[in-house]
């Protein structure tokens, strides 16, 4: 079975001309009501609130904070827009990227003696930035927690939580009804898909992230199981779920939930399971040693973190922290409600998770 990718291009861009006439909308809307009156951190009865003022204060003397990483630049649009209202005086300048090159530049500008020109480096998963925390490039910030009141804090205090990505098993509702769907891992084994009937993302991240939990010998035997199945395997999240709603596979892994959920709100016929476990990864911002508006970086990764950040970013582009304290959104409250146990990313696991990824693909390229 051949994919046709040149209508899923097709239709993925006519949705992200449809989202985007929305998207000012539906930001205006949910951050109105939310943010009248004054701002997060000028309400002393909040957490740490004179504190984060001092911030603040020391922030605006900065001006400006720069962030590379790979979020939509119109994210950093609407939260400029909310934050010359709220807290003026802070530039953001942003630069758009998959952060694997942004580490690496970083890297060699440091180890050439010129840090690079960025206070906050922001990725997708924790995994991306390791090598800054092996090389102790990162600075630790205790107020995220202390003062800002956010739980998702990692590797001592050097990682701020920015959103989730969940990782669930989506299908097709027109192909498989709800009770038909596999309920678990193990149920994609079932014979009955087998026949090109499942697209895989080729990264097999949710199966690494199993293998942290069942051990390596355990997701290794599941993932041969489905490859005997005959599945698709293609790289990208997006092509994963452009098939899954275009009708061309039964069942989806490796695209997330949240993309899932805009899939539906546009028209698709797809849905997502909470299977148990839930590998749910981390999007997370650290602020470099060499950052030169250090105060500016601190306090942005930290308002963004907060129900004000994590309102606009949803509103923009539908993504949220799924788990935890400030958990908001579709996602969110189908784990709140449904709650399965969670594999989530943390600096705890990203190496093991890496580890079991190579051992994975490795299984792919026998394939060929």
């Amino acid at each position: 079975m051949t994919l046709n990718l040149e209508l899923l291009n097709q239709g993925r861009m006519n949705r992200v001309m449809k989202l985007r006439n929305c998207t000012a909308v539906l930001v205006m809307m949910l951050v109105s009501g939310f943010t009248g009156g004054v701002g997060y951190g000028q309400d002393k009865s909040k957490t740490g609130g004179d504190a984060i003022t001092q911030l603040y204060n020391a922030a605006k003397k900065e001006g400006t904070v720069v962030i590379w990483g790979p979020t939509d630049a119109i994210i950093y649009q609407r939260m400029q827009e909310v934050l010359d209202k709220q807290y003026p005086g802070i530039k953001i300048e942003h630069f758009e990227s998959i952060p694997e090159p942004l580490v690496q530049r970083i890297i060699a500008e440091s180890q050439a003696g010129k840090p690079a020109a960025v206070d906050v480096i922001q990725s997708g998963s924790l995994r991306a930035l390791r090598p800054l925390i092996d090389r102790d490039m990162l600075a630790p910030y205790p107020g995220w927690e202390k003062d800002f009141g956010l739980d998702a804090v990692y590797a001592n205090q050097r990682f701020v939580g920015a959103y989730n990505l969940t990782l669930p098993i989506s299908y097709n509702t027109k192909m498989v009804s709800a009770k038909e769907a596999p309920k678990s891992w193990e149920d994609l084994a079932d014979p009955k898909w087998k026949g090109k009937k499942i697209i895989i993302e080729a990264r097999l991240v949710p199966f690494a992230m199993l293998g942290t939990e069942w051990g390596k010998p355990k997701a290794t035997e599941l993932v041969k199981k489905i490859l005997s199945q005959q599945p698709i395997i293609v790289q990208g999240g997006t092509t994963v779920a452009n098939a899954l709603a275009g009708g061309q596979v039964s069942i989806a892994v490796g695209t997330y939930a949240y993309t899932i959920e805009r899939l539906k709100k546009q028209g698709a016929a797809v849905d997502w399971i909470a299977v148990s476990p839930l590998p749910v990864l981390t999007s997370a911002e650290g602020v470099l040693k060499t950052a030169s508006h250090p105060n500016a970086a601190r306090f942005f990764a930290g308002w963004m973190g907060t129900p004000e950040g994590q309102k606009i970013r949803y509103a923009t582009q539908g993504q949220a922290m799924e788990v935890g304290r400030n958990a908001i959104g579709n996602v969110a409250e189908r784990i709140k409600s449904q709650q399965p146990a969670i594999i989530l990313e943390t600096d705890k696991t990203f190496a093991s998770i890496l580890e079991i990824q190579r051992e994975l693909g490795k299984l792919l390229g026998a394939l060929r």
